[in-house]
C-alpha cells in the first residue's frame, strides 16, 4: 500500500494483479453535521444526485458504471460522503474519472433536482416507518444534543422541502472548498493507471484540505456527554431499544477496548449478553452492538427489538451485564473470544479489496494516517482486562436510552 507523494488529495492504493477486478472508493469529508444551517439534508441529497443525474450529456455515474457490469453506490454518515464501485479491472480507469467528474463538476438541472428531491422525500417517509430507523435518528439527537452530530443525516421532510437547487450548489460548492478529500483503490489496476484516470477526472485541480484537528475548537465543540437516561414509558407493542453512550474519537488510542467491549456485548453465541437475554431470559431473538468513531468523538450502541413487555427487563439485563463488566471486568475466555471476534472484522475488512477501499478512504478524512490492518490487529491485542473495563464504567456512567415507537 503506497500513500499519494502529492500534498493535496490522498489516493492510496493497494494494487494486486492477481485480482481481476478493481475497487474504487472517493470519500468527501462532508456530512450531515456540515449541512449548512437551515439546509438539513443538503449532504444527503447532494450524495443523490452525483449518483443519479445525468453525467455530462450522457448516462448517471451509477447507470454507467452497471451498464459496464460493475456494482455502485453511495453513502452519507455524520462527517462523510462516500461513493465507491467495483468492477472489473479494465474498466477501472474509465470509473474512476466518472467518479470524479460526478463528484468535482456535477452538471444538474431543475428537473434533475426536483426530481431526486422527492425520491430522498421518499425515502425519508420509508425510514420514518421503521421504528429500528427511527431510533437511532432519536438516540443520536439525544447523545450529542444540540450540536450538528446529532442531526439526522437524511434531514427532515420539512427541511428536505426546503432545498433549492441553488442552495445545493452551494452546498457543493462549500464541500469542495472546505472538506477534506480522499481516494482509495485495491485490485488489479495499476497505480500509474489510475492516477492517469483520476487526472483525466479533474482531481489534480482539487485542492487537498487538512483534516480536522479534534483538540481544537474548529469542530464546534462537543456538549459533555448526556445525563444517564432510562425510558421512562413503554410502548404497548413491538419495539426498538437502543441503549448506549460516547465512544472515543477516531484517533484515540481508547477506541480499540470500545471494539472489543462491542463485540463483548455483542449478538454472538460467545458473548455473556447473549447468554443472558437470550439463552436464559429469552428476552430477544436477536441483537447487535458496535461502536463507531467520528473525528471528535464517537457512538457506542446496543439494539434489540423486543415485545413490550420484555423491553424493561432486556434493559436492566444490559445495564447488569454491563455493571459487572466495568466493577469485575470481562472473563478471561470472553475478552479473548471478543478480540478475536473484533481480530477477523478486521482481517476480513483488509481481504475483501472493496471494504479494503471503503475502509482506507473513509478513514484517512478521519484520521491523518493510513488505515493499516496489522497495526488495528496489534491494537486489538493489546487490549486489556482493566481497558474493557473502563469502557464498561465510561459507557454506564452516561448511558442513555431510546425506545421506538414511542408510547402513545
Amino acid at each position: 500500500m503506497t500513500p499519494s507523494p502529492t500534498p493535496d488529495v490522498p489516493v492510496v492504493v493497494h494494487h494486486d494483479p492477481s485480482l481481476r477486478t478493481t475497487s474504487l472508493c472517493v470519500a468527501l469529508g462532508f456530512g450531515a453535521r456540515h449541512d449548512p444551517p437551515g439546509l438539513a439534508g443538503a449532504a444527503h441529497l447532494l450524495e443523490h444526485l452525483l449518483m443519479s443525474t445525468p453525467l455530462g450529456n450522457g448516462p448517471s455515474l451509477s447507470e454507467r458504471i452497471e451498464d459496464r457490469g460493475g456494482d455502485c453506490n453511495a453513502t452519507t454518515g455524520p462527517e462523510s460522503l462516500v461513493i465507491h464501485a467495483q468492477v472489473l479491472t479494465g474498466d477501472a480507469a474509465d470509473v474512476a474519472e466518472w467518479i470524479c467528474r460526478a463528484v468535482l463538476d456535477p452538471q444538474w438541472d431543475r428537473a434533475d433536482f426536483e426530481g431526486e428531491r422527492d425520491v430522498v422525500l421518499q425515502e425519508l417517509a420509508a425510514a420514518d416507518s421503521d421504528d429500528a430507523d427511527a431510533v437511532q435518528d432519536a438516540f443520536f439527537a439525544r447523545l450529542f444534543d444540540g450540536h450538528p452530530l446529532g442531526s439526522p443525516v437524511g434531514g427532515r421532510p420539512a427541511s428536505v422541502s426546503g432545498l433549492t437547487l441553488d442552495s445545493l450548489r452551494s452546498a457543493h460548492a462549500l464541500a469542495l472548498r472546505t472538506a477534506p478529500v480522499a481516494v482509495a483503490a485495491a485490485g488489479g489496476l495499476p497505480e500509474d493507471t489510475l492516477r492517469e484516470a483520476l487526472e483525466r477526472g479533474g482531481l489534480g485541480r482539487q485542492a487537498g484540505h487538512p483534516l480536522p484537528d479534534p483538540h481544537c475548537g474548529s469542530l464546534g465543540g462537543i456538549p459533555a456527554p448526556p445525563v444517564p437516561q432510562d425510558v421512562e414509558q413503554w410502548p404497548d407493542s413491538f419495539c426498538w431499544l437502543l441503549a448506549g453512550g460516547r465512544a472515543p474519537h477516531a484517533g484515540d488510542p481508547r477506541r480499540h477496548a470500545h471494539t472489543v467491549l462491542a463485540h463483548l456485548l455483542g449478538g454472538s453465541p460467545a458473548s455473556p449478553l447473549y447468554a443472558r437475554i437470550r439463552n436464559q431470559e429469552a428476552l430477544a431473538y436477536a441483537f447487535r452492538s458496535w461502536s463507531r468513531n467520528y473525528s471528535d468523538s464517537g457512538a457506542w450502541r446496543m439494539l434489540a427489538g423486543c415485545e413490550p413487555d420484555n423491553a424493561p427487563r432486556l434493559l436492566a439485563a444490559f445495564r447488569d451485564v454491563l455493571r459487572t463488566v466495568a466493577e469485575d471486568g470481562p472473563r478471561e475466555q470472553d475478552l479473548a473470544a471478543a478480540v478475536r471476534r473484533a481480530t477477523v472484522e478486521a482481517v476480513r475488512e483488509a481481504e475483501a479489496p472493496l471494504d479494503r477501499a471503503i475502509a482506507t478512504a473513509t478513514r484517512r478524512i478521519l484520521h491523518d494516517r493510513v488505515w493499516d490492518a496489522e497495526e488495528e490487529i496489534e491494537a486489538l491485542a493489546a487490549v486489556t482486562a482493566a481497558d474493557v473495563a473502563r469502557a464498561a464504567a465510561d459507557l454506564g456512567a452516561s448511558l442513555i436510552a431510546v425506545v421506538r415507537p414511542e408510547p402513545k
